[in-house]
């Protein structure tokens, strides 16, 4: 989605009832000046006939001719004159309109007076040679206005917008952590004092929020890790008294084992929730031993059986922290065995694992937490447990890409894929 400059907004505003208003003072100008032109050449017009008119117009033909004014009377019942001005040639009784002769501009009126016809024509070449002056007068003025109009919006958009990208740089610098510094109220504007008022608020609330998590993260921390070193102690107890046999040895191993992975999982939940900005461990990893063991462990603890296929289609050895891509991959495979029904494939290649189930496909809230778009669903839940949010997690820090290449009604294929980074030949 393409975001608009509110700069160019106004500029744009500005801009727009400049121009409105040029063309509107410009339009009425002209009107204002064509109708005063025609009152004043009417006036001056019925002047001229009423002096014609009780002066000249008797009994006998009356010609005037001259460069600004003609006048023609003939009396009635009279033929026309052959020798009419030029500027009656070829016009009719009752005629009333302005006419051009040899470049000249006239006003023409005939009339059928009481006792004949009058002719008269005023030139109004003047008059139209001023009205075009004043045409390009009103052009110039207007071009003029429209570029002060172009400046005053490029201005007032700066000087309108210039207190606003101050106030986003000041918040876009807030750096994030633990004790984030407050934006300065120093803004002769009421709304973006406002503003900043509400974002010093946000930033108190947010801290005091993110200390609070913490705080249960350390009790968590803490109520987590009693059980457990008491269930390894026990064992410790258990297996120093050496009245086991041989199978409850190995019931033993066993506890241990989900015991020792329980205190990794613990430890790397609590690592990702505490966003510990620390690398975890590199070590170079198989990554067929870790499926494998993450395929055989699901077999027991989910009653997975042979529904899930590991073929190593090439060697995939990785750079990684053991613990967590043990986890991020018992995660990706433990939510696409509980959630279908039918054979889960996990492929592993020299570039890529893929993990395909052949269930009914994600949901729209599942793929969006898959893709890091979304942490929890529409309805305020998260979706299917810690699942697909650890996944997310895992991946996210371990650097390594997840796709979901496919996802409709015949199942799902999810690929994670590790940065060249983490392979030993980059």
């Amino acid at each position: 989605m393409k975001l608009a400059s509110i700069s160019r907004r106004v500029y744009r505003a500005i801009l727009a009832v400049s121009v409105a208003t040029t063309l509107a003072m410009v339009m009425t100008v002209l009107l204002v000046n064509e109708d005063l032109e025609h009152t004043l050449l009417d006036a001056q017009f019925a002047q001229e006939r009423d002096f014609i008119l009780m002066n000249h117009a008797k009994d006998e033909t009356f010609i005037w001719d001259t460069p600004d004014l003609a006048v023609a009377f003939v009396p009635k019942n009279e033929p026309r004159p052959i020798l009419l001005p030029k500027v009656f040639q070829g016009l009719t009784s009752n005629y009333s309109a302005e006419i051009n002769r040899d470049g000249d501009t006239y006003l023409v009126r005939i009339d059928e007076v009481e006792n004949g016809v009058l002719y008269l024509a005023k030139s109004i070449t003047h008059f139209e040679q001023r009205e075009a002056l004043f045409s390009i007068a009103l052009v110039v003025m207007a071009l003029t206005i429209f570029a002060l109009s172009l400046l005053l919006a490029v201005l007032s958009s700066r000087r309108i917008v210039k207190p606003l990208k101050l106030l986003s740089e000041r918040i876009s610098s807030v750096p994030v952590g633990p004790n984030m510094p407050r934006l300065k109220l120093d803004y002769n504007d009421a709304e973006l004092h406002s503003i900043a008022l509400t974002f010093n608020r946000f930033l108190d609330e947010l801290e005091a929020y993110v200390r609070r998590e913490q705080t249960l993260l350390s009790l968590a921390g803490h109520e987590l890790r009693t059980p457990i070193a008491v269930m390894s102690g026990a064992l410790d107890i258990i297996e120093s008294r050496g009245q086991l046999n041989e199978k409850d040895k190995a019931t033993l191993l066993r506890a241990r084992k989900s015991c020792d992975e329980m205190t990794n999982n613990v430890n790397i939940l609590l690592k990702l929730a505490r966003r510990d900005p620390g690398k975890p461990t590199q070590v170079l990893i198989d990554v067929a031993e870790v499926a494998q063991k993450v395929v055989e462990d699901l077999r027991v603890s989910h009653n997975a059986g042979d529904r899930v296929k590991l073929s190593a289609l090439g060697p995939l050895i990785v750079q990684a922290d053991a613990a967590m891509l043990s986890m991020l991959l018992r995660n990706l495979i433990q939510n696409a065995v509980q959630h279908t029904r039918h054979e889960v494939r996990v492929t592993i290649s020299d570039g890529f694992v893929d993990v395909e189930d052949q269930g009914g496909g994600l949901k729209a809230d599942e793929q969006a937490i898959l893709m890091g778009r979304q942490r929890i669903a529409s309805d305020d839940r998260f979706v299917s447990g810690l699942g697909l949010y650890v996944v997310t997690l895992m991946a996210e820090r371990l650097g390594w890409r997840l796709d979901v290449s496919q996802t409709d009604q015949n199942g799902t294929r999810i690929r994670i894929t590790p940065p060249p980074s983490c392979l030993p030949s980059a």
